[in-house]
């Protein structure tokens, strides 16, 4: 059976669109778009009409694929940036008024758990810890057996950068993180989303974008550190053409690379392994279960 997952984030739109056979999922069509919901969120509280147009028409892009791929069954979710913006019952309207259906608004528990499950589905691992790292926010997350530790903090790439905040303030925000460093130090790290993907893409020059290049691969805390280096020290327009980097992150990457050597950092961690597979496969993963697909 054919399933799409739409997933709204603070810096871009992503689509999934999957077949599940025999509990197998396999990926029919991806698409990103960057589109920076998030984009003034932080300061003002509010989604501006800018950002909303430009979000809105991707989605009902995204929802017009999905019926022309005859999907059975979908789900749109929205996180950070719709979580903490005042007006969001106006953009979520203006989604249904011109999808024709409901944008959901998850909580960072949801989507820490929807993430866990994507990694579970793409990485063969026991009990990772899982780092959703997005625009607007970071979720954690470790299922060992009946016992399951989750966080989300305020803290991501696009609020990291349009606050402008300096090492020593991030570390802060992580501080509730240290608490745990105890309960979570046996776990393998692995990190989700579009910072720590970019950064894999990076290490490898990649012109062309190839999940299956990035899945799996792992970044040693030296190898982070010197493209954080680097990029911190190179001016905007010469960043927006380096490989592997797509121009509509380049302002943001130096904030998301800071935030991953934190929590390395924080977690006494030498090095992550980098999954594809996140809250998009998720999303579906769950889809099908309701409707039972095998």
């Amino acid at each position: 059976m054919r399933y799409a997952a739409i997933d709204v984030g603070s810096n871009s739109c992503r689509l999934l669109v999957a077949d599940v056979n025999q509990g197998q999922l396999q990926p029919v069509c991806r698409e990103l778009q960057s589109t920076r919901l998030g984009e003034g969120v932080t300061a003002t509280k509010k989604i501006n009409p800018v950002a909303m147009k430009r979000t809105r028409d991707c989605l009902k892009d995204y929802v017009d694929e999905t019926r022309r791929l005859r999907v059975k069954d979908f789900r749109m979710v929205a996180t950070s940036a719709m979580r903490d913006a005042l007006n969001r019952e106006e953009f979520l309207e203006l989604v249904k008024e011109s999808c024709g259906c409901n944008l959901e608004v998850i909580s960072g528990e949801e989507e820490a758990q929807l993430s866990y499950l994507g990694v579970k589905e793409g990485l063969a691992l026991i009990s990772p810890l899982v780092v959703d790292l997005g625009g607007g926010s970071c979720e954690f997350r470790i299922e060992d057996g009946e016992e399951i530790f989750w966080l989300s903090l305020p803290l991501g790439a696009v609020r990291a950068t349009e606050a402008r905040l300096s090492t020593v303030e991030a570390k802060t925000i992580l501080n509730p993180l240290e608490k745990h460093i105890h309960q979570l130090k046996d776990y393998p790290l692995v990190f989700v989303g579009g910072t720590a993907t970019t950064l894999v893409a990076m290490k490898l020059s990649i012109e062309i974008y190839d999940p299956q290049q990035v899945h799996g691969q792992v970044l040693r805390r030296e190898e982070i550190a010197d493209l954080y280096n680097m990029l911190e020290l190179m001016p905007l327009n010469v960043r927006r053409r380096l490989p592997g980097l797509q121009p509509e992150r380049a302002d943001i990457i130096p904030a998301g690379a800071m935030i991953v050597l934190l929590i390395m950092d924080t977690l006494k961690r030498r090095q992550i392994t980098i999954s594809e597979s996140d809250i998009l496969d998720g999303i579906i993963r769950r889809l099908s279960q309701k409707r039972g697909s095998t």
